[in-house]
């Protein structure tokens, strides 16, 4: 009697798991339906919407999210161009106003700054290909206190873009990168200024740059905080404050649509 009750009790839980099977299988697709029907109806919602799945657990939930994009009809090109600035603005944003935390933010930017880099080698070999003049040369600094970069290497991609020779100083001491100044003939020296609170270690730099730099280009920060501190320009010592690449490069003269000029010369 024991043993024909355990035989039916096996029986039943058989009979059930196709069952149980089928709920699993349903509630599973159920989940991923909605995760892949979120269609946001605007640029800033995909923004934000590509910010979360970078910052996500998931190393994967990113690449579903730029494969809607371009299921929508967004090119690669502009996806880096457009798409890429935006969600590292808005990635800086939510780190300033303390709606994501640092490791957070951390890990998006790092994946970010990767999709940049695989992309990185195509874009270059366009921009190197003959009847693109390179005379004009622009420095690009991050300096050591700066923890915000991924803004500065979209503006040099931006800036190989109009033609220009972009090269990166990239956490040199001050020693270090007026030794590189002085011996090289930039156009123009970018400094990436994310932080409002960096704004006097920025000046500090400035004046150093100024003072041992036997012929400094025009000095033009950017960043997020260009736009949080009032006269960010005067307060640091630079010669301008922009909030584009377009706006540094029409205010140095570097536009090779008004002329194409020799190697090493300096706008003024």
């Amino acid at each position: 009697m024991e043993r024909q009750g355990q035989e039916l009790a096996t029986e039943a839980r058989q009979a059930r798991r196709p069952a149980i099977r089928f709920l699993v299988q349903s509630a599973l697709k159920e989940v991923m339906s909605e995760k892949n029907n979120i269609q946001p109806g605007s640029r800033p919602e995909w923004v934000a919407h590509l910010s979360k799945a970078l910052m996500s657990e998931s190393e994967t939930a990113y690449q579903s999210v730029l494969s809607s994009l371009m299921a929508n009809g967004v090119g690669s090109e502009e996806i880096q161009q457009r798409y890429v600035p935006d969600v590292a603005r808005y990635l800086g944003e939510l780190w300033a106003n303390d709606m994501a935390s640092f490791v957070d933010v951390t890990v998006g930017t790092a994946r970010l700054q990767e999709l940049f880099r695989d992309n990185d080698d195509a874009a270059m070999a366009r921009w190197a290909r003959p009847g693109i003049p390179l005379g004009r040369s622009v420095l690009m600094v991050i300096p050591r206190f700066e923890q915000h970069s991924l803004g500065a290497f979209v503006a040099a991609d931006d800036m190989r873009r109009h033609g220009l020779w972009v090269q990166m100083a990239i956490y040199l001491d001050p020693t270090e990168l007026v030794a590189l100044i002085n011996e090289s003939r930039f156009s123009m020296l970018g400094i990436t200024l994310g932080a409002p609170e960096n704004v006097e270690r920025t000046a500090e730099l400035v004046a150093f740059m100024r003072e041992n730099s036997h012929a400094l280009p025009p000095i033009v920060i950017g960043g997020h905080a260009v736009e949080k501190v009032k006269d960010a320009a005067s307060r640091c010592g630079a010669d301008h404050a922009v909030r584009s690449v377009s706006e540094a490069i029409e205010l140095c003269d570097l536009s090779f649509t008004a002329r194409v000029s020799g190697p090493g010369e300096v706008c003024g």
